[in-house]
């Protein structure tokens, strides 16, 4: 993007969701972002996170239908799309006053050093177990340096599994404990 102009959003993790109220459970698959799919109309042999950028959620959705109904040869269903950014995160651990995250080492980048090219997320979380709230939720979740898209999934996904024992989620996936 040019100086001063505007840059479209990126997919940054795609992520289905499964709830299944009867049963008080929750399954979460990450789809890695480099993920080579076709994208319905656009190219073939491409990366996931390129249907965002093509035609952001919608087309993300046609992509990951197709890719699921070409695996296994009938339609795939998904009954409805959140797309959130970052701020939207934020706020949504903010309003269930953080999760509880057993951390398993320090997650740091410093980039007071750091060269052009060479800059990575800053974050600094100490190992053990916290409540992580705001902008060290939305870092942990999405620090890759080091790392590949399968640590980051499974951080993600172990991240998502605490949050569902908040008692603010639990109560949204409790019909009888809403409040409206």
């Amino acid at each position: 993007a040019k100086l001063g102009q505007r840059e479209n959003p990126h997919s940054d993790t795609i992520v289905l969701v499964r709830l299944d109220p009867k049963r008080h459970r929750i399954a979460v698959l990450s789809l890695p972002r480099d993920l080579a799919v076709t994208i319905p109309g656009y190219a073939d042999n491409t990366k996931i996170n390129q249907a965002y950028d093509e035609g952001g959620a919608s087309l993300t959705l046609d992509t990951v239908k197709h890719f699921f109904e070409s695996a296994v040869g009938r339609k795939f269903n998904v009954n409805g799309v959140i797309d959130v950014n970052f701020d939207g995160f934020q706020r949504a651990v903010n309003h269930v006053k953080g999760v509880y995250v057993d951390v398993d080492r320090r997650y740091y980048n410093d980039n007071s050093t750091a060269g052009p090219g060479e800059a990575y997320a800053t974050i600094d979380v100490q190992p053990g177990y916290q409540k992580l709230k705001g902008q060290d939720a939305l870092d942990y979740v999405r620090y890759r340096h080091g790392d590949n898209d399968f640590f980051r999934a499974a951080r993600q996904q172990d991240f998502l599994r605490q949050l569902t024992h908040q008692d603010a989620v639990r109560q949204l996936l409790d019909i009888g404990k809403r409040h409206e």
